[in-house]
Formats: structure tokens, sequence, C-alpha cells
């Protein structure tokens, strides 16, 4: 589904990917773990060309990402992706941000898109809010609503990009929930994430990068039992103990145990 060969790119001379390969197969859910700055994000966006690569290729679908803008733009209606911020159309209710996509770039018919789209809504949680405008939603509601907008264009890979992370807490599993089915569906995914827990329950492989590489690539019992590497090592023990601080505060919770 996906083949990235040797990736570079830099920022302002500063080396952001170093040479990543990466291949998704159908069905897997593959998820890209790290610390901050270690390149999970740019990689993403890069594999929906959002980012422009320095160096490597790229394939998705068996199609060269570095074409013509037809293509990519063919491409990218066969990826959805979700990110960070919702980033909802402010003006168009719920319905009419899911069916906007499908309608301009698919050429399908209103009312074929908008029983699709009230369906989605529904599946999502969000089926009543379909008349309401983002500025009406919780930051919970408008994620739900941007992963139906990105399922409603039927794509055949899902990018989610640490959709969790502009959440308050009490939101984030509402959202993991809806991802998560969407995961028993057998959607293809690439996700960044921070949540561990997540993480172990709906990867087939986890990917741990650092400094723009991929250090270690394990399934998550694999993972998260016994990490190869001191870096990823360190990295489980911060996020253990930050999910410890967090539950001590929550009064609630459970850790990911490291042997």
């Amino acid at each position: 589904m996906i083949i990235a060969h040797a990736i570079t790119k830099s920022f302002g001379g500063h080396r952001i990917l170093d040479g990543v390969d990466l291949h998704v197969h159908a069905g897997e859910k593959i998820v890209l773990l790290g610390p901050s700055g270690s390149g999970k994000s740019t990689l993403l966006r890069c594999l929906n060309r959002l980012e422009e690569i320095d160096s490597g290729g790229i394939t998705v679908l068996g199609r060269n990402l570095e074409g013509s803008k037809a293509e990519v733009q063919s491409i990218r209606a066969d990826v959805g992706m979700v990110f960070q911020s919702f980033n909802l159309f402010p003006h168009l209710s719920v319905l009419e941000n899911v069916c906007l996509a499908p309608m301009k770039v698919r050429g399908w018919s209103r009312s074929d898109t908008e029983a699709a789209a009230r369906e989605l809504l529904g599946r999502v949680g969000m089926g009543h809010k379909a008349d309401a405008y983002p500025a009406q939603l919780s930051g919970g509601q408008q994620q739900r609503v941007a992963i139906a907008r990105a399922l409603a264009m039927r794509p055949q890979i899902m990018l989610f990009d640490e959709p969790t992370s502009a959440l308050d807490p009490e939101m984030v599993h509402e959202v993991l929930q809806v991802i998560n089915d969407i995961a028993r569906d057998g959607m293809t995914m690439v996700i960044v994430t921070h949540e561990m827990e997540f993480a172990r329950r709906v990867a087939s492989r986890v990917l741990f990068m650092d400094h723009g590489t991929i250090v270690e690539e394990a399934p998550p019992e694999e993972f998260f039992k016994a990490p190869k590497t001191e870096r990823a090592k360190t990295f489980l023990s911060h996020m253990n103990k930050r999910r410890a601080e967090t539950a001590q505060l929550r009064g609630t919770g459970t850790l990911v145990a490291i042997d």
C-alpha cells in the first residue's frame, strides 16, 4: 500500500528525516512512536505529499507520489488524513463539512453524498449534530466530525497525525474509540500518537523513531514488553512516569509495564 525508500527531509539545514524506509501492507495498522522532534509527523505528511521530500522515493497504492499534480490529487483522494487540529470549515455545518470533498473531488451527487455522510456521522456518534456548526461542538466532537469527513471519501488508507493531542483528557477516549472501530473494520492506517495503551491495542507494528530514523520496529507486545534499544527503553520509562502522574491526578489509569 505504501513504500517509502531512503526518505530525507531537511528544514533550514536541519535534517528531520534521515534515510527512512517504510513498507505498509494492506490492512496493517502502523503506529509511529518517538519523542517530540523525532520526525514522526514530518514522515506522515510526506506520505501525503503535504511536505516535499529532498531525496528518496514514495509510492502509494502503486503510484508514484512524486508524479504530476493530477496524479498526486488522485492519490490523495484515496488517502484520508486526520490532523492534530480539526481543520473544519467554520462557515459550514457538520453535514456540509462531510459532504464537500466527495461532491467536489469525487463528483458524487448531493443526495447520495448526504445519505452516506449521515450514516458516517451516526457511526462516529455525531448524527445528532449534523446541522450544528463547528463552533458549537467540543474538541472531541469536532475531531469525530473530521474523521467522518476523511472517511466520506472512501479512502483505502488513513493517516492520523496525533489526533488526540489537542483534546482535553476526558475527550481522548471517545476519539480513540472511533479510530479503534475503524481499525477493526480492516482499514490500512499509519498513526502518530503518544497514547501508549491505544498503540499497544491497535497496532500491527510499532515503529520507534529518533533523530529522523526508525531505530526499532516490532509487534506491539514485543516492543512494549522488551524494547531492544536503550533509547526506546528510556522513552517508554518516561511515558510510564507521565501516565502514572496523570493517573494519580485523575485517580485511575493503567501503566504499560516494561520488563
